[in-house]
């Protein structure tokens, strides 16, 4: 199976790929090795490619911030307008 198939979405230039459907590939492939000793070579080896920038997050990462920064900080809120 070729890295560009099952491409879900381009962010900063790159081609994204689900995480979990990467892992049970990498598994299928490397029997040998365990899910975690795959997980840990996949967070090693995107750290060296992207030099640890994150391209793309979960949409419900952006409200969960919200929650955590506007409760742990104090900190007021600043409205924001829809573009």
């Amino acid at each position: 199976m070729d890295s560009t198939d099952g491409v879900i979405g381009i962010a900063g230039g790159r081609e994204l790929i689900d995480f979990e459907q990467l892992l049970e590939r990498m598994v299928a492939r490397f029997p040998l090795l365990s899910r975690a000793e795959i997980h840990a070579a996949a967070i090693i080896e995107h750290d060296a490619i992207t030099g640890g920038a994150l391209y793309a997050v979960p949409a419900e990462l952006e409200e969960g911030l919200i929650e955590v920064l506007g409760s742990s900080s104090g900190a007021a809120e600043e409205p924001t307008t829809a573009a």
